[in-house]
C-alpha cells in the first residue's frame, strides 16, 4: 500500500473512529497521597447542578491528538464527596458545609512544542443556619499549566480549583455572604423558554426555567460598549457568578466559559434558545464546550487568537451552537429556500437572526 496513502487512511479511519464511538478518557480525584489540609470546616454534602452531566470536557489522544470526551470514574457529587473527606475530614468539633457543583470542565490546547491543560469550576457554598440551608456565596476558579503531555494531570488541576474556591469561601466575611435559601430539588418545571424571564437576577439556569429570580434592588446593571455588568451594591463588587439577570425587557446570560473576557451578554429568546450577537469566544473554552457536545466548526478549528461570532445556547440543555457560516449552512441544508436567502444575505449576525427566525418558524409548522 502507498505510504501516503497509508497514513491518510489512518488518520481518516482515527478520526471516523472517534466522532461514531463514545469514548472516554476517565479522570479519578482518589490519591493516597492526598492529606488533610487543616481547613476548620467539612463538607457534609455534593450537589451535582451542572445544565449538562454528560461529562466534563475532552483531552487529547495519541499521535493525531483526537480530541476524546472526559469524565469520571464515579459520579460528579462522589468524587468531589471521597477526595473532599480527605483535605476536610469530619471532626465533631468542624463546622459542617455543602456545597453544589454548577459548572465544570477541562480542555487542552496543543501548540508546537508543548500541551496546555485547563480545569474551570463553580460552585455554590451552603451553610445551615436553624435548620434552613442558605448560599452563601458562590466561587469560581480556573487554571492551566504546561507540559509535554498534560492530560494525566487533570485530577491535580481540579483538585487545585476546587481548592481555590474554598479558599475564597474562608476569605469571605460574614457580612459578605448572601443568604439565598437553598432548595435540594433540582428537578426543572418548565422545560421550555418563550418569554423573556421574569426581571430580577438568576444564580442558574434552573431557577430562570423555574422561574425563581433574586430581587434586583441592591443591584445595578452597567453596559460598557454592549458588555454588560452586574454590581452589587452590598458587597461594592461586580457579579460575575451568577447565570444570567433580567431587566423585563431582556435577558443577559453569563458568557464567561465561551468569551475571552468576563461579562453577560444580551440575548433574544428564539425557540427556546438564547441568541447572542456576537461573542468574542475564548478557543480554548470554545473548543472544551464545542467538543462536550459534539460540535465541529469554526469554535473547534479556530485553536489560535480570538474570534467573533454570533451565538445559540439552548435555555434546557445549555447546549452552544457557534454560527459559523459553514454551520449555517449545515443547518439549513435541507430548506433550500431558506440556504439560498442565506447565500444571498451580508452573512451578518442580524441576517444570521433572521434566517434562524423563519427556520424555526418552518419546523414549528411542520
Amino acid at each position: 500500500m502507498n505510504k501516503l496513502f497509508a497514513l491518510f487512511f489512518v488518520v481518516v479511519s482515527t478520526v471516523a473512529f472517534s466522532q461514531n464511538k463514545t469514548e472516554f478518557h476517565k479522570i479519578s480525584l482518589k490519591d493516597k497521597k492526598d492529606k488533610a489540609l487543616g481547613l476548620n470546616f467539612y463538607v457534609e454534602n455534593v450537589y451535582d447542578g451542572r445544565q449538562f452531566k454528560g461529562n466534563i470536557g475532552t483531552v487529547q489522544k495519541g499521535g493525531f491528538n483526537r480530541k476524546v470526551l472526559a469524565n469520571f470514574e464515579k459520579p460528579l457529587a462522589e468524587e468531589f464527596f471521597d477526595y473532599l473527606a480527605v483535605i476536610c475530614p469530619k471532626e465533631d468539633n468542624k463546622p459542617k458545609i455543602s456545597i453544589r457543583v454548577n459548572d465544570l470542565y477541562v480542555s487542552e490546547l496543543t501548540r508546537a512544542m508543548s500541551e496546555t491543560g485547563y480545569a474551570t469550576l463553580e460552585i455554590d457554598v451552603i451553610e445551615s443556619k436553624a435548620g434552613v440551608d442558605y448560599i452563601v456565596g458562590s466561587y469560581i476558579a480556573s487554571t492551566e499549566s504546561n507540559g509535554m503531555d498534560v492530560t494525566g494531570k487533570h485530577d491535580e488541576r481540579l483538585k487545585k480549583v476546587l481548592q481555590d474556591c474554598l479558599t475564597d469561601y474562608l476569605k469571605t466575611s460574614d457580612a459578605d455572604k448572601t443568604t439565598l435559601v437553598f432548595e435540594v430539588d433540582q428537578n426543572i418545571k418548565n422545560k421550555t423558554l418563550v418569554n423573556v424571564p421574569l426581571k430580577g437576577v438568576y444564580l442558574t439556569y434552573l431557577d430562570v426555567l423555574n422561574g425563581k429570580p433574586l430581587e434586583d434592588a441592591n443591584f445595578d446593571i452597567t453596559n460598557k460598549k454592549e458588555r454588560f455588568y452586574l454590581f452589587n451594591k452590598a458587597t461594592k463588587a461586580e457579579e460575575m457568578n451568577y447565570y444570567g439577570f433580567s431587566d423585563g425587557q431582556n435577558f443577559y446570560i453569563n458568557v464567561s466559559k465561551y468569551a475571552s473576557a468576563r461579562h453577560y451578554a444580551k440575548t433574544e429568546i428564539i425557540n427556546g434558545k438564547y441568541f447572542i450577537e456576537n461573542v468574542v469566544y475564548n478557543p480554548n473554552n470554545a473548543i472544551a464546550m464545542g467538543a462536550m457536545f459534539g460540535l465541529i466548526g469554526v469554535a473547534i478549528a479556530s485553536a489560535s487568537g480570538d474570534s467573533s461570532i454570533p451565538m445559540l445556547i439552548d435555555c434546557y440543555t445549555g447546549q452552544p451552537s457557534f454560527l459559523s457560516n459553514s454551520e449555517m449552512k449545515l443547518m439549513l441544508s435541507s430548506y433550500p429556500e431558506l440556504l439560498k436567502d442565506f447565500k444571498n444575505s451580508d452573512k451578518s449576525s442580524n441576517a444570521k437572526k433572521e434566517i434562524l427566525q423563519k427556520y424555526y418558524q418552518v419546523i414549528l409548522e411542520k
